[in-house]
């Protein structure tokens, strides 16, 4: 039987500005060989590199200074993955976290390293850039992973990668998600994978602007636990289906999937996700993001882009978002319901978490009721 076509990749804020010029997240990104009008442009790079005015990201690839600094390191990650592609004789194939940031799904941390296959097992290996002064954070290193020879005879194998084109002129090639996935999650940090987990099996995407969402269609539980039969030793098949088994498709948000991960770490009770409170009446008050019925305790993660103006999730301003979440709560707590609130903050410190879910009461979990089993170490 014919494997599928991958689904193509979702599309990314990269334009075409001018000869071997692109917009690259908010990066702008050029080309040494490009067929310009200025005879000496390659030189007129390499002096502006050497004025602090370029950063050489790699040969024949420069970006300018001020927007690389300011950058992201999620947008210099992939504009870096965009210069290799860009540079390269042959179209690259990137793996791992690279691929799966292409498929606009959430890290916890960004990698050092850009992440593609090597076109032989001879070409295997990482290439490290000395940092220049212009930039403020190392370049990422090119780590070249040769393809698993396990999934030689696998149907999957032979799916075509995912191609992003841009402009026409360029394409971005990726591998498809199942074999990502399935390459990836077991060797992440569990915080991350926890989160790309949870976003395949909701649908949920990155967005550019955080008001237009992107939903892909979700995973099923099942189908991404079967990706463990695709994982390349038992030892990564066990880890993936103990991040598959873990996973919600009820996170909404990158930070809540981290609240999940971190509160069976830390040791609490697991709470109920997206629970609907309701007054005496049965009539609808609001969502909570967590809930913990004993306790009549109601959890939530509050991050940035929820009062971010015209950035907001609803695309409402601030005042207007804060005053509907004040009468929202008042309504919920007029039902005799507490409130746990935490922010990004407390996830990245988890003893503050700690601290909060203590003094509200929540109570330590039974080891054999933790749903995550901490003591398996993550396959390297």
């Amino acid at each position: 039987m014919d494997s599928p076509e991958p689904a193509p990749l979702p599309a990314h804020p990269v334009s075409h500005t001018g000869p071997g010029a692109f917009s690259a997240w908010g990066i702008p990104l050029m080309l040494s060989a490009a067929d310009r009008p200025e005879r000496d442009w390659g030189h007129q790079l390499h002096r502006a590199a050497a004025a602090g005015n370029a950063v050489r990201l790699r040969p024949g690839a420069f970006v300018k200074t001020s927007p690389w600094n300011k950058a992201f390191p999620r947008d210099r990650h992939l504009a870096s993955a965009l210069s290799i592609a860009m540079t390269s004789r042959r179209p690259p194939v990137f793996a791992r976290e690279t691929s799966l940031m292409l498929h606009r799904l959430p890290l916890n941390t960004i990698p050092r390293e850009v992440k593609l296959r090597a076109s032989s097992i001879g070409a295997a290996g990482t290439t490290r850039r000395p940092q220049p002064k212009a930039s403020k954070r190392p370049l990422f290193a090119e780590r070249r992973l040769a393809y698993p020879k396990a999934w030689a005879d696998s149907p999957s194998a032979e799916r075509p990668a995912a191609a992003l084109i841009l402009d026409g002129q360029i394409a971005l090639h990726s591998e498809d998600l199942h074999m990502t996935l399935a390459d990836s999650l077991p060797h992440m940090a569990r915080s991350s994978a926890i989160m790309v987990a949870d976003a395949v099996l909701s649908g949920r995407r990155l967005t550019d602007d955080g008001k237009h969402p992107i939903v892909a269609t979700p995973m099923g539980s099942e189908e991404l636990l079967g990706l463990a039969n695709l994982c390349l030793t038992q030892r990564a098949a066990e880890t993936f289906r103990q991040l598959a088994s873990f996973a919600s498709p009820l996170s909404e948000s990158p930070g809540e999937s981290l609240s999940r991960f971190c509160i069976d770490e830390l040791g609490f009770q697991p709470p109920e996700l997206q629970h609907q409170i309701r007054d005496a009446h049965g009539a609808p008050l609001g969502i909570v993001d967590f809930w913990w019925k004993e306790l009549r305790l109601a959890g939530e993660f509050d991050g940035k882009k929820k009062y971010s103006g015209g950035a907001s999730y609803s695309g409402k301003d601030v005042d207007s978002v804060i005053r509907e979440e004040k009468l929202r709560a008042e309504r919920i707590q007029e039902e005799g319901i507490r409130f746990v609130r935490w922010m990004w903050a407390d996830l990245i410190t988890p003893q503050l978490l700690a601290d909060k879910l203590s003094r509200a009461g929540v109570p330590r979990a039974a080891a054999e009721d933790r749903r995550f089993n901490h003591s398996f170490p993550a396959a390297s």
